[in-house]
């Protein structure tokens, strides 16, 4: 499919009446002939107006890599039907959170504009088709909850240019709920077919595991430097060992390096921590968490499919609490591979981050796939003076690039301080609190009493962020 010959042809004609929707089987359809529209233009542009012209034209390159992604017309007749009467009335109203919704979820690379008065073009300039779709469904369920109070899964539609014939363009309707139960029959079929063909590989290592504790998700509590709030929890799963440390992370698997295994914690990790936080949110308590998923996890289609049905079923108003942070990026990670996943969790969170190597060079690769955050842990026993330079250029070349840091593993306020005046914006770590078994309410700490005393020191009273 050519993108280029698609948004020609959108961009000079306009739909006939009377063609819109699928039919009631839901199969491929042309949307209609394309005529001239009077006006000579399609609809009105808005939101990224100002930088539509030049991604098209970038778009419409011959050689262009963004050939490789899809296009869909994201259609509000269902929720004008479901408005009835109220839809003159609120029809500026539900444009505006639309357009909001889309600049929030798109990319800088993608485009979008108003085709009509009830439908727009979105052009994802990598996304596939079935990621990219879901994304314009999710636009379009969150709009019903917002304006309706829930979403029906049934009325939400998104149609997707699938070829040019003569003058026809193409379009395939999808609806919501027969996207979810795809994803989730195709997940289970691709997991069963990767356990089927490989075998597990214990590496060298022997099974020890008998006397360790079951599996336990324990919340780091990280202090933002900016706001100079306690309000970001990390999740982290630990497993209790007789007479030894704990053992933390992936180390807990009996192989940390078996993808199957790997994605089934991180599914549990996310169900477990989710319903806590479900159960405290509705006492009030309120707090962000941030969910743990491996690259692995969404390394391959198959294993990205599971998880994708599994963060499907978050319910929509806890979402904008959560954050992730993708851990095991490997060195020199292309930027294409880490923008897939991050564009696939931006619908299901508030922003996401990743985890580094504090002397790692891939800083430009995560701002550019379009993560929020750069994280990185102090490894123990580093020199001071070798930890204090590698922590530096870190946080400077992410400040370069428009990427926030977060630092975990602060033991003292000597560091604490560096990381500060360094303009690390999230700090976590013993200097701010032990390892907590739950999330607690967020909290306003000043600089001095993070640095003096732990935030969760008991007997201490913290004021609650209002």
């Amino acid at each position: 499919m050519s993108i280029g010959k698609i948004l020609r042809a959108l961009l000079s004609v306009s739909l006939k009446k009377g063609v819109d929707g699928p039919d009631e089987r839901g199969r491929r359809h042309t949307m209609g002939r394309f005529s001239p529209p009077h006006s000579g233009k399609v609809g009105k542009t808005t939101g990224s107006s100002s930088e539509l012209g030049p991604t098209l034209r970038r778009i419409f390159k011959n050689n262009d890599p963004t050939q490789a992604g899809s296009i869909h017309l994201v259609g509000l007749e269902s929720l004008r039907e479901k408005l009835g009467n109220r839809w003159g009335a609120v029809a500026d109203r539900v444009h505006q959170l639309t357009e909001r919704l889309l600049r929030q979820q798109l990319k800088p690379a993608d485009a979008w504009f108003r085709y009509n008065n009830e439908s727009y073009v979105v052009v994802f300039a990598s996304l596939g088709p079935s990621e990219s779709r879901l994304i314009c469904a999710k636009i379009l369920e969150e709009l019903q909850r917002m304006l309706l109070g829930e979403a029906d899964a049934q009325s939400i539609v998104v149609h997707t240019a699938v070829y040019e014939m003569n003058s026809d363009v193409m379009f395939e309707p999808a609806r919501l709920c027969d996207m979810l139960d795809n994803f989730a029959t195709q997940a289970r079929e691709d997991v069963a077919a990767d356990q089927s063909s490989t075998k597990p590989w214990n590496g060298y290592r022997y099974n020890s595991q008998e006397n360790w504790g079951p599996l336990e998700i324990k919340y780091a509590p990280f202090w933002d430097t900016r706001t100079g709030t306690v309000s970001v929890f990390m999740a982290r799963p630990m497993r209790s060992r007789p007479e030894r440390s704990p053992v933390w992370g992936y180390d807990c698997l009996e192989n940390p390096e078996d993808p199957a295994p790997i994605l089934e914690m991180d599914i549990q990790v996310m169900r477990s921590a989710v319903v806590s936080a479900l159960e405290l949110h509705d006492q009030r308590v309120r707090f962000f968490l941030s969910l743990p998923v491996h690259f692995e996890s969404l390394a391959v289609i198959g294993r990205r499919r599971e998880f994708q049905a599994a963060l499907l079923e978050i319910p929509g108003h806890m979402r904008p609490f959560l954050t992730y942070h993708i851990v095991g990026a490997p060195s020199g990670v292309p930027v294409g591979r880490l923008a897939e996943m991050v564009s696939l969790l931006r619908p299901f969170g508030r922003m996401t981050m990743v985890m580094l190597e504090a002397g790692s060079g891939d800083l430009p690769a995560v701002a550019a796939a379009g993560a929020k955050v750069a994280c990185t842990a102090l490894p123990p026993g580093t020199a001071g003076d070798r930890l204090r330079q590698d922590m530096l250029r870190f946080a400077t070349t992410a400040a370069k690039l428009r990427l926030r840091t977060s630092v975990e593993g602060v033991m003292d306020s000597a560091m604490g301080e560096f990381c500060e005046a360094a303009g690390v914006s999230f700090i976590g770590g013993p200097l701010i609190s032990n390892w907590l078994d739950r999330p607690r309410q967020a909290m306003r700490r000043t600089r001095e009493e993070v640095l003096n005393l732990r935030v969760y020191e008991s007997g201490s009273h913290p004021q609650d962020v209002e």
